[in-house]
């Protein structure tokens, strides 16, 4: 399964669903729950780091100083 045909989200679509007390999943709110499109990636907390795994660089982890940073990286395509 893929989900690397989805576009950026705007702010106001994202869902960003708390998994564990340092784990959250950020989805579009647009998109059915069982969409595999629905998810574009995860965010984990590491010490005082937000690290983020996104769907559309699956291999590339970003690391960010403020949850909401983290949160709004999703909002762009990221080409780091």
């Amino acid at each position: 399964m893929s989900n690397h045909d989805h576009e950026p989200c705007a702010a106001e679509h994202l869902e960003v669903r708390h998994l564990s007390d340092h784990e959250w999943r950020v989805g579009d709110r647009r998109r059915d729950e069982r969409s595999p499109k629905k998810v574009l990636g995860y965010i984990r907390q590491r010490g005082l780091s937000f690290e983020v795994m996104n769907i559309e660089a699956p291999r590339r982890h970003y690391l960010f100083d403020r949850l909401d940073a983290a949160i709004a990286s999703f909002t762009t395509v990221t080409s780091r």
